[in-house]
Parts: structure tokens; C-alpha cells; sequence
């Protein structure tokens, strides 16, 4: 791992690349999207197999080294990032994190566009990474890859049908008793229809089937299918108001409801978010988190039989031009333990950002996660972590012109119902 940070180090200078800030109309060639990220601080009371550990960590968070590729009709990009994590005491945990993503885009006709997808995660850490995971999970080798593929076709200018694909598998390296429990196999075909009322109402109804495989062997290894109708709704009130609502009905083994609201306000430069959900519980980076998201999302490592109930608040913009910050707090009832015992969760994030210059941002980090018991601990969870550091912006990132010959697609992955959301904070 010492190695391949070294080759890193040495790496990133030679591509300390100016890449001009100008808007350019179909954006080629190597870019780096992300900052380099160098921080340090103190990890409380995180689970390493049965066992509660703590010490000092640092962490060197490479850019996000990407490729693009940009004709009239078809986009591709490519691009990757790389964590390192380095303990004082504990140098075997040091961890050589991956995460790397391929995206195409093509627009067929003027009404019909396809867009696919593949993304890969590597973590020693999923609890920290799986920011949309409420099942806290000991450190160990995760792994996760995604697929899906989408064609829509634009019916009329307030109308949008959807056909979705997707594919994940999931895999963790877990202790002895419970290993393969998080091993398995998911496919997912999910119709969407948006419908554009006026300019402040929208409506989206879908039809999902999710079947998922696990990997082990066994008798608990029982395949699942869950069959899912939903419905959902936003009102914009104005550009910095806007209330969503969803609702639904799931089938697997026995049927449940499931639903969400939430308001998003806009004060100054900050977004504030405060919102319920009762959905289908997921492992993976593509779960809900504080606000409804219309059909629910297929994610790696499905839970069929598990329903989660979460209130959270969130807030992230800019308080002032050069002071910045992103906090988010959940609370839920995930599920029960095999014996009946109701699993409950508590994640608390804050990040201040404060910008020293257009190239160098300070930040510190404060999380807490907490649960009582779990299938994967007997005893209460109770991790904090405090964390400061440095970002380092080595280039410029491409910042796409409009075109205007060419038709605006929707958002890879997401209903015509989703564009008028509020802007999620940019995942750290």
C-alpha cells in the first residue's frame, strides 16, 4: 500500500495540468474533476471484526482522474480515485481504497436517448463510504460493482418513458460465522413514466422487479423477487422552494407501503432539507438519503424482507463566499435482529470548509455513527471520528457549453421528475 502511495506522489505532479475554466461546447482529452485531499485526525470505537479499536488516521484522497470523450451525439467518460488510509499504531488496516466509474450517453433521435453505466467501489471502510447505508458495517474488504443501462423516449415536450436495466453485485470479507452474508447477485427491470404538469407540478409513476442471488451456499441462501408500484410527486414553489412526496406498494415475501416527503428550502447560498422515509433497505452508494426519490432505486446488495423509517436533516452551500459547509443527520429504525430486536441507527456528519484561495480549501470533519445491536454486533456501536485537513484543486475541471443544436438529455439515471430537485452536496 506504501508502494502504490509513493507511485502516487510521484504521479500527480507530472499531470499538474492547466486546464482553462472557460465553458467549452463538447469537452475532449484528460482532466482532473477533483481535488487532492490530505488530512489527519483521531478514529473512535471502529469495529475490526469483534473488536472495538481507535487510534490516528491519516488519509490521501487522490484527484479524480478522468477521461472524456465528446462528439455531437455520444459522450463517454471514464475516471477513477484512489484513498489511502494510514494508521499510527495499527499499520495493518492501512488500506489502498479504489473507486472508478465508466459513463456513455447517446442520443439516438431528437426523442430517444440511451445511457449506460458501470461503477466499481473497493473499501476497507463501507460504513464511512456507504454514506446512504444506515447498517453500520466492521471494516473489511467491500466491494462493490454496478451496471445499468437506460433508453427514454420523449413522448412530447412534458412527457418521458423510461426503460431501465440494472445489474450489481456485491461482496465483503466478513468473520467466519457470518462470511457471505453480504455476497450476492441483483437484477432489476424498472418503466417509468414523467409526466410535466406545468412548471411547478410533476408526476411519476413506476413499475419495478428486483431478484436478487446470493452467493453462499446453504439454506439460507433463498433467492428474492420484490415487486414494487410507485407514484410520486413534486411542487416547486419557486426556484428555492420545492415539497416532494412519493408513495408506493412493494410484494416479496409479504406486501408493505412505502413512502416519503420532503420540503427543500434555499436560504442565501445554503440548501436546507428536512424529510421522512419508510423504503425497501439497501447496502450501497445509491440508497435514498434525506429526500424522496421517486421509484425506488436499485442498489447492490438488497434486503427484500428489511423496511427502513428515516427522518434526517440536511443543510450544504455556501454561507459566504469563501466559508462553506455540508451536515447531515439521520435517524432510523433498520429493520430487527433474526430474534426481534429493532435495529436502530444514528448518523451525524458535519464538514466546514473554509477557502484560502481559488486552488487551497481548508476543512474539518465530525461524524458520529451509533446503533444498538445488529446481525454483524452483539453490542452496542458508538464511532466518532474528527478529522482535519487540506484540499489542493490541481486543475480546473471542463465546464460543458450549451449547445444549441443538440437535443438536452435527462440526468443518466434519473426520472424527468428528479431535474427539479434540490442540488445534492457534492460527495466527499
Amino acid at each position: 500500500m506504501r508502494r502504490g502511495l509513493l507511485l502516487l506522489l510521484g504521479i500527480v505532479p507530472a499531470l499538474f495540468v492547466e486546464v482553462a475554466g472557460r465553458a467549452q461546447e463538447r469537452p475532449n482529452g484528460f482532466y482532473l474533476t477533483s481535488p487532492l485531499s490530505l488530512s489527519s485526525g483521531y478514529d473512535d470505537n471502529f469495529l475490526v471484526g469483534s473488536r472495538l479499536l481507535d487510534g490516528s488516521v491519516s488519509l490521501l484522497t487522490s484527484p479524480t482522474f478522468s477521461w472524456i470523450t465528446n462528439t455531437h451525439r455520444t459522450m463517454v467518460s471514464v475516471d477513477y480515485q484512489a484513498e489511502f488510509e494510514m494508521f499510527s499504531k495499527d499499520e495493518n488496516l492501512d488500506a489502498w481504497n479504489h473507486a472508478a466509474n465508466l459513463h456513455v450517453h447517446h442520443q439516438i433521435t431528437a426523442r430517444l436517448s440511451l445511457d449506460a453505466a458501470d461503477s466499481f467501489l473497493s473499501t476497507m471502510d463501507p460504513t464511512r463510504r456507504l454514506v446512504n447505508s444506515l447498517l453500520l458495517l466492521p471494516r473489511g474488504r467491500y466491494q462493490e460493482n454496478g451496471f445499468y443501462a437506460r433508453l427514454g423516449y420523449r413522448l412530447d415536450h412534458r412527457t418521458v418513458l423510461s426503460v431501465r436495466f440494472d445489474n450489481a453485485v456485491t461482496t465483503m470479507a466478513l468473520p467466519a460465522e457470518l462470511a457471505g452474508r453480504l455476497d450476492r447477485v441483483g437484477f432489476a427491470g424498472t418503466v417509468t413514466v414523467d409526466r410535466t404538469i406545468t412548471r411547478h407540478h410533476a408526476l411519476s409513476g413506476s413499475y419495478a422487479y428486483l431478484y436478487v442471488h446470493p452467493l453462499q451456499v446453504g439454506p439460507s441462501a433463498i433467492d428474492s423477487g420484490v415487486h414494487n408500484v410507485n407514484l410520486g410527486y413534486i411542487y416547486t414553489v419557486n426556484p428555492g422552494l420545492t415539497v416532494r412526496a412519493s408513495g408506493g406498494v412493494t410484494r416479496a415475501l409479504q406486501s408493505s407501503f412505502t413512502g416519503a416527503a420532503a420540503v427543500d428550502k434555499k436560504v442565501g447560498g445554503v440548501w436546507l432539507s428536512a424529510g421522512y422515509q419508510r423504503y425497501l433497505a439497501f447496502f450501497g452508494g445509491l440508497g435514498p438519503v434525506g429526500a424522496p426519490v421517486g421509484p425506488i432505486p436499485f442498489a447492490a446488495g438488497l434486503a427484500p424482507n428489511s423496511v427502513y423509517q428515516v427522518a434526517s436533516l440536511r443543510a450544504w452551500g455556501q454561507v459566504t463566499n469563501r466559508f462553506g459547509l455540508e451536515g447531515n443527520v439521520q435517524r432510523a429504525l433498520n429493520g430487527v435482529t433474526p430474534d426481534n430486536r429493532g435495529i436502530k441507527s444514528v448518523i451525524l456528519q458535519l464538514r466546514l470548509d473554509y477557502k484560502l484561495s481559488d486552488r487551497l480549501t481548508l476543512f474539518t470533519r465530525t461524524e458520529f455513527y451509533g446503533q444498538n445491536v445488529s446481525e454483524f454486533s452483539t453490542f452496542p456501536l458508538s464511532r466518532r471520528r474528527y478529522f482535519g485537513g487540506l484540499e489542493i484543486a490541481l486543475s480546473r475541471p471542463p465546464i460543458p457549453a450549451e449547445d444549441p443544436h443538440r437535443h438536452k438529455p435527462l440526468p443518466a439515471g434519473s426520472s424527468q421528475s428528479q431535474q427539479v430537485e434540490a442540488p445534492a452536496p457534492e460527495e466527499r
